[in-house]
């Protein structure tokens, strides 16, 4: 997914009041920080995980919550050899959004990341 493809999905999202302009935002910092990164245009696999991070940063805003992944399948992820890289984002991320990320959205962010960086090194 290219940051046009992103975008196309996320105007759909903003423009109907389902994601916040900020979440949106970000979201699309975090695509060119981590495009950058990895000097990629597109990255392959992440449609979810940009999906995941602007909801996720709207119900942060609007104070909602969700449970987190079951235990037994984080235990395995944190074990991604791209633990140091996802630290990275989710510090990128906290920074742009002036806010701690609650635990349970990080532990999604590291199910998606995982696949996202694992296809895009």
């Amino acid at each position: 997914m290219n940051k046009v493809e992103m975008n196309q999905k996320l105007d759909i999202l903003k423009d109907n009041k389902i994601i916040t302009d900020l979440a949106y935002d970000i979201t699309n910092e975090t695509f060119d920080f981590i495009s950058e990164k990895y000097r990629k245009t597109a990255l392959s696999d992440s449609d979810m995980f940009w999906t995941h991070m602007c909801m996720a940063l709207t119900r942060i805003q609007r104070n909602e919550s969700i449970e987190g992944p079951l235990e037994i399948v984080m235990v395995e992820i944190r074990q991604t050899p791209y633990k140091n890289e996802i630290e990275e984002i989710i510090t990128f991320v906290n920074n742009k959004f002036h806010q701690e990320i609650p635990k349970e959205e990080q532990d999604y962010f590291y199910l998606h990341l995982h696949q996202v960086l694992d296809k895009n090194q």
